[in-house]
């Protein structure tokens, strides 16, 4: 096994991450060669809902993976029972009424923990069970590769991953998470309901599927074994020349508020549901301000990762209502879940 991944490097290594978004599913596959990225390419596939697959989709999978060698799946999981905590002991757990006996979790950098439901685990593994999947991860993965991107902050910052289905909301200081919280911003009957986290079992759970961005050593499975692969220098350099486009500090071409006729419906939802992420923000606010488990200072800068749409009205209503600076980059999620894929199974 082990001379299999030396020479695995020789050979082209296909990275497929797979969201839901706008009754869509988005796959996005980098192909991978020495360390570097090869080509790129994305399919849609038109979806009834995020618990169905379409035969097409799967046909598709199946074929990405007779033609490469190595192939890994990686998922953006967007259901309910996830979130983030800081600390790492069964006390914190406990001090945040998680079940750890219901979750799976991650520690991140030795201080925080991510975690999901064996339910929402087991419910990714079913839905793919044809093509499998090796990676599978939070939105607070996602968030905190962003994060880790940017100089640490030395003042507490709230930060919004804005995704189709969800808002992730997160407080960081120094690199070091005080609050998260996972809101949805739209409705499923199969996924985002009353989970019955009281009849899964641990070992239900797909613990070695979920891997986190700066994992230590014992935390990262079979895939240490992936050495010399090449210098990720390389792929640094390409993702950044295919990078997702940055939109500058208090940017206010951001609205989608169009004044023909077609638009107004469109536009009503939109606003509607930038209504729906203030309420969570505001909310989400409050409770780390008021409750005395957090350690909570004040908060001056909001930093919003959009991976759907930000109208103008949301940013006024924050600057003004809540008196913060807001600083906008503009993303592509399904790639960043790609790439985070590909580091993890590369380094």
């Amino acid at each position: 096994m082990a001379l299999t991944k030396v020479l695995q490097k020789y050979f082209s290594n296909i990275f497929i991450s797979i969201i839901h978004q706008d009754n869509e599913w988005i796959i996005t596959s980098k192909v991978v060669r020495n360390g570097v990225i090869k080509d790129k390419f994305i399919e849609n596939f038109e979806s009834d809902g995020r618990d169905n697959i379409p035969s097409k989709m799967e046909k598709y999978l199946e074929k990405l993976q007779t033609e490469y060698n190595f192939a890994y799946i990686a998922v953006f999981l967007d259901s309910m029972g996830q979130g983030a905590i800081s600390g790492i002991s069964a006390t914190d757990f406990q001090k945040n009424s998680v079940d750890m006996k219901s979750v799976t979790h991650i520690n991140i950098d030795k201080n925080w923990v991510v975690y999901a439901s064996f339910i929402d685990i087991n419910w990714i593994k079913n839905l793919f069970k044809n093509s499998g999947v090796d990676f599978i991860y939070s939105p607070f993965i996602v968030q905190n590769s962003l994060i880790k991107k940017q100089t640490p902050r030395e003042q507490p910052t709230l930060y919004i991953l804005n995704h189709n289905d969800s808002v992730t909301i997160s407080i960081f200081e120094n690199g070091n998470i005080l609050f998260g919280a996972y809101f949805q911003t739209t409705t499923d009957d199969k996924i985002g309901g009353e989970e019955d986290w009281e009849n899964e079992s641990e070992e239900e759970g797909l613990d070695d599927l979920i891997e986190l961005d700066n994992m230590g050593d014992d935390d990262i499975g079979g895939l240490d074994e992936l050495d010399d692969l090449g210098d990720l220098d390389d792929l640094e350099e390409n993702e950044d020349a295919e990078g997702f486009e940055e939109v500058k500090e208090k940017d206010k071409d951001l609205g989608h508020f169009s004044s023909g006729e077609e638009q107004v419906e469109s536009n009503l939802e939109l606003f509607g549901r930038d209504i729906l992420i203030y309420k969570y923000l505001t909310s989400s606010l409050k409770e780390f301000y008021k409750n005395p488990l957090y350690k909570s200072n004040f908060i001056e800068k909001i930093i919003i990762y959009d991976g759907y749409e930000v109208s103008n009205e949301l940013i006024d209503m924050i600057e003004n209502d809540l008196l913060m600076d807001i600083e906008m980059h503009k993303i592509n999620i399904s790639e960043i879940v790609c790439d985070i894929s590909i580091k993890e199974a590369l380094k």
